[in-house]
C-alpha cells in the first residue's frame, strides 16, 4: 500500500508550514508530486491519500488532486482518502459529482463512506460490501431488500465508478 501524505507533498512542492490546498496552481503542483510517487510504484498498488495535515481544500484543488487523479490513474490504482473533514468532503463531492466518479473516504474519526454520485440504494450496497467477504447478486439482493435483477445494476454501478474494492477498504482501515 502506498501512503501519500499531502502535508509532506505540499511542503516540498509549494512552501513550508502551509496547510491549505487552495488555487488550481497549488493543486497541480501537489498532483504532480503524487503522480511522481505513483509512477515509482506498482500499478496495482492501493494509494491512500492522507488529508490529515490539510486545513482547507477548495474546489479547484479538489478537482486537480482528486478529480484528475481518479480520471487519469483510476484504471491502474485504487484510491482511498484518509483523514478527511466534512469541509474536505464537501469540495471533493462536488468534483466527483461533476466527473461521475466515486471514492472511499475515511474521516478523522475512522468512519468510512463513499463520496460521489451514488443513490441511496447504491450506498447501502457499498455498506453491504464493507461488511462481507464477498457480495454476489443473490446475497446483495437479500441484504438490500431488492430483487436479484435489481441487485446486479447496483453492484455494476459500484464497479463502474470504482470507489474501491471491499478488500482495499479493509486493508486501508486496518493500516489506519
Amino acid at each position: 500500500m502506498l501512503n501519500i501524505d499531502l502535508g509532506a507533498i505540499l511542503r516540498t512542492t509549494v512552501s513550508g508550514g502551509y496547510g491549505d490546498l487552495v488555487t488550481r496552481h497549488t493543486g497541480r503542483a501537489v498532483r504532480g508530486g503524487i503522480e511522481e510517487m505513483l509512477h515509482r510504484q506498482d500499478d496495482s498498488q492501493v494509494a491512500v491519500i492522507d488529508f490529515g495535515a490539510v486545513r482547507c481544500l477548495d474546489i479547484s484543488c479538489a478537482d486537480e488532486i482528486v478529480g484528475r487523479l481518479l480520471r487519469d490513474h483510476g484504471e491502474g490504482h485504487h484510491f482511498v482518502l484518509r483523514g478527511v473533514t466534512d469541509a474536505h468532503c464537501e469540495a471533493i463531492s462536488l468534483v466527483l459529482e461533476r466527473h461521475g466518479m466515486a471514492v472511499v473516504a475515511q474521516s478523522r474519526d475512522g468512519s468510512l463512506e463513499v463520496l460521489g454520485p451514488l443513490d441511496e440504494t447504491a450506498r447501502r450496497a457499498f455498506g453491504a460490501v464493507l461488511q462481507s467477504e464477498a457480495v454476489c447478486e443473490a446475497d446483495g439482493a437479500n441484504r438490500l431488500a431488492v430483487s436479484a435483477k435489481a441487485a446486479r445494476p447496483l453492484l455494476d454501478e459500484l464497479t463502474a465508478q470504482r470507489p474501491t474494492t471491499q478488500e482495499t477498504v479493509r486493508q486501508q482501515a486496518v493500516s489506519a
